[in-house]
């Protein structure tokens, strides 16, 4: 079962006290329970936690092999583009946490419409929440299996049920995954990466 409340005070931790750089150990330990939400969508939606793990694990290499480049996001940025890194090797870092971040969008998206909703068939809306966060950065190829796979998607109590919590409890979860989110995305904007490929 996935703890939200440690996924909070994660993100909260891992964001600077000016709210301007992450620091990258917690936000992966975060990253790393924050997944389990794909598991209560069933099945269909395990390629997902796949292609995060892979992600954090790529992250955790380069954080392990120079620990004082990759502390924070804005260290890894200036490292990666001050040695030439993002052009030379495809699985950058930065690269790499641009995914996670992008998927960060969707998950405070997805948080904020389950806790905020009052249907139980979360189809439609899981869908609004995919084509307005990752699913400009998809394919069409992969935007129509995620559409797909949303009517699979079990009923909003549910899923509830699977985190614990209560739909008007995941707001102060929403509030900092936004702040996490904000803060990064300043960053990659500010260095002219936010469309990295």
């Amino acid at each position: 079962m996935i703890d939200l409340d440690l996924v909070e005070v994660q993100f909260n931790q891992c964001l600077t006290q000016d709210k301007t750089d992450v620091n990258l150990d917690t936000y992966i330990l975060a990253y790393e329970e924050i997944i389990k939400i794909f598991g209560c969508l069933g099945s269909v939606f395990g390629f997902v936690t796949t292609d995060v793990e892979k992600k954090i694990s790529i992250i955790r290499s380069k954080m392990s092999g120079a620990p004082d480049q990759y502390q924070t996001c804005k260290s890894m940025l200036l490292n990666e583009i001050s040695h030439g890194v993002i052009t030379a090797d495809s699985n950058n870092g930065s690269r790499t946490l641009l995914r996670l971040h992008r998927a960060l969008d969707f998950i405070a998206e997805f948080m904020k419409m389950l806790g905020e909703g009052d249907g139980s068939n979360i189809a439609g809306p899981v869908w609004s929440c995919y084509s307005a966060t990752l699913g400009k950065h998809h394919t069409w190829l992969i935007r129509n299996t995620v559409s797909m796979a949303t009517y699979t998607l079990p009923q909003r109590q549910k899923i509830l049920e699977q985190v614990g919590r209560k739909g008007g409890e995941l707001a102060s979860l929403v509030v900092i995954m936004r702040d996490v989110y904000s803060a990064m995305q300043n960053l990659y904007n500010e260095h002219g990466l936010l469309n990295l490929k």
